[in-house]
């Protein structure tokens, strides 16, 4: 299967765009790591779940989140780092249980006119039982994609209205308060990411 990004390859401004916002969220990994402060990414949002129920962040205070930006229709990429989580979640819960208790996959749509409520339950089948899967009006996805800057851009359509949505592919790792702890890349593998969350789950502050 081909890569959505090979099937309808990003325009040279849309290649600077999602470049400049992998080096910015590096910037801001390294910077946030070396001064005291809150890192300036992130925020307070309000969605929408399955049931139609309003969710907002302050939902997940007291639990640790992997938050992850996709959409159903998405040909490889979404699927294989929704795997990757559901691997990680996996690994978690047999090596670390009470760590893999109080962390919560979370899925936001970044297609919002397609990925209906009853569209998102039916590929929510397919990958780990842990996840919540969020969407909402194209305004609250919009303001939340802005808040974790988070690069989206819907491709020209097919003859049949068909389209793919390119994005940010970076999972969020936010700690009990709310805060970001930490970003995983695509290109990191899930046992990398597992000893990243179970160093930053165990972290004591020597103060």
């Amino acid at each position: 299967m081909q890569s959505e990004y090979a099937i309808n390859p990003l325009p040279d401004s849309s290649i600077f765009i999602s470049f400049f916002i992998l080096f910015m969220l590096c910037v801001f990994h390294f910077v946030w790591k070396c001064v005291a402060g809150k890192p300036a990414i992130g925020g307070e949002w309000s969605l929408v779940d399955l049931d139609g129920n309003l969710v907002t962040n302050k939902q997940f205070e007291g639990k640790w989140t992997l938050l992850y930006f996709g959409f159903a229709r998405c040909p490889d990429i979404c699927p294989s780092e929704m795997v990757k989580v559901g691997k990680v979640m996996d690994t978690l819960a047999k090596e670390h249980p009470e760590l893999a208790k109080n962390l919560q996959p979370i899925f936001v749509s970044v297609d919002p006119a397609r990925d209906s409520l009853k569209a998102l339950k039916e590929y929510g089948k397919d990958f780990h039982p842990s996840y919540v899967f969020l969407t909402g009006s194209p305004e609250q996805v919009q303001l939340m994609a802005k808040k974790y800057r988070v690069y989206v851009s819907k491709a020209d359509e097919t003859e049949d209205g068909d389209y793919l949505v390119d994005h940010s592919i970076v999972i969020y790792f936010h700690d009990d308060t709310g805060d970001l702890a930490d970003c995983f890349t695509q290109s990191m593998r899930p046992s990398d990411v597992v000893e990243k969350i179970v160093e930053r789950m165990t972290f004591v502050p020597s103060f």
